[in-house]
């Protein structure tokens, strides 16, 4: 989902002076020591290192890595790497994916329990993905006390991000089975040294994606064992969150950056069914920036075509469809909300905590009074690792679901 408007401001501009920054960033990464390197195939410095444009062979197993990249920007104490790796990201079909992995230098000689970080909106552009900016203060949140615990914290840009490809924004089980196999990938590192355990958390879009990852983490990838999950002002629902952003005329560019990726789902598609010719032009804008569509699209008059979401329309199937998926209740979780959030409003997320405590998870529900979508993050970062840590350690999950 969006980021708040202040957000996105200061998105835009962090955008183009990130880029510089991990440009110096990867020059410098290429003169790490040798024992930053891993035993997978080094990748080249620089932007190239995501110019992978060839398909993966037909022998080639989700988590196989590509090659990888030393990042500079770790967190102090940790190492890092961009890695490309093989996704089986729908039934027979395998792309390359690109994400990141981060470790921490102190030794531990039992293996180490992984976190699994789902991200958010991030735009549609190539250079807007994760792995192809600095890691910054608080991209990853928490990351410095995840990795201060032992863990080894590991993402996926999703597919089509970073790399060349459509993006399957907002398509939750593609994007699911991106990040299981970005552990996958992790466990082909055997420097590493990690468990098969894994705690996993995600904001916004991310939210999607964890609650996707629990959904089939036990049928695609059955070597793993989830401890727990936790979402931050989750965005789970597509066809009710298009509904929702619908209304208000500010969000339009958020409407408008989610077709593509429903489209890269679902091929049949027509743009024309869903927007009208006005709002149309704004699709270029999509390769413009991270964020610039929301700018750009906040003064159409007339965005959508009058059937755009009609119940029996190829859109509104196609949305149902992406939402077509259940809570296993293979994990517990916890959930992070801010009462004052109107991009994943109060009432969506209680729906998804309804789901998840029906389905026999322990969920831990947290809302906070008068914080939004963005400024809810800090809060879930002060309580994640400690909620992850006890999930490690074996001890009960809270949960305050409802009685009967």
């Amino acid at each position: 989902m969006p980021f708040t408007q202040r957000r996105i401001a200061k998105a835009a501009v962090a955008t183009s002076v990130a880029a510089l920054a991990f440009a110096a960033c990867i020059t410098a990464s290429s003169a790490a020591p040798k024992e930053d390197s891993l035993s997978a195939r080094p990748g080249p410095d620089g932007t190239t290192f995501w110019d992978v444009y060839e398909q993966p062979p037909e022998t080639a197993k989700p988590g196989d890595i590509y090659w990888i990249q030393p990042r500079s920007d770790a967190p102090r104490g940790a190492r890092g790497w961009n890695v490309v790796y093989v996704s089986e990201i729908q039934p027979g079909v395998k792309k390359y994916v690109s994400g990141e992995i981060y470790v921490p230098t102190t030794r531990s000689d039992a293996p180490r329990d992984m976190v699994l970080w789902n991200h958010e909106t991030t735009g549609l552009a190539d250079s807007c993905a994760p792995s192809r900016r600095t890691l910054g203060e608080d991209r990853v949140p928490a990351i410095r006390d995840l990795l201060g615990q032992g863990r080894v914290v590991a993402m996926s840009d999703y597919p089509g991000q970073a790399l060349p490809g459509p993006s399957h924004y907002m398509v939750g089980q593609v994007n699911a089975r991106a990040s299981l196999d970005v552990l996958r990938a992790v466990r082909n590192l055997p420097e590493l040294n990690v468990s098969n355990r894994f705690v996993e958390y995600g904001w916004s879009q991310g939210g999607q994606t964890t609650m996707h990852v629990e959904s089939i983490a036990r049928t695609y990838a059955p070597e793993f064992e989830g401890l727990g999950a936790a979402l931050i002002a989750p965005a789970v629902r597509i066809r009710e969150l298009t509904g929702n952003s619908m209304q208000h005329p500010e969000l339009a560019g958020y409407v408008i950056s989610t077709l593509p990726g429903i489209k890269a789902a679902y091929p049949h598609l027509r743009y024309g069914d869903f927007l009208t010719a006005e709002a149309m032009e704004q699709l270029p804008v999509l390769a413009d920036g991270c964020f610039d569509i929301w700018d750009s699209a906040s003064t159409l008059r007339d965005p959508y075509q009058p059937g755009a979401m009609s119940p029996d329309g190829p859109w509104w199937q196609a949305l149902t469809a992406v939402d077509d998926f259940r809570p296993a209740g293979t994990m517990p979780f916890a959930v992070y909300q801010g009462s004052a959030d109107t991009t994943t409003p109060v009432e969506l997320t209680a729906r998804e905590r309804t789901a998840l405590c029906q389905s026999g998870s322990s969920v831990d529900y947290h809302e906070f009074d008068g914080l939004d979508h963005e400024s809810v993050v800090p809060e879930a970062a002060a309580r994640f690792p400690g909620w992850a840590a006890a999930r490690f350690a074996g001890e009960a999950a809270p949960s305050n679901c409802p009685q009967g």
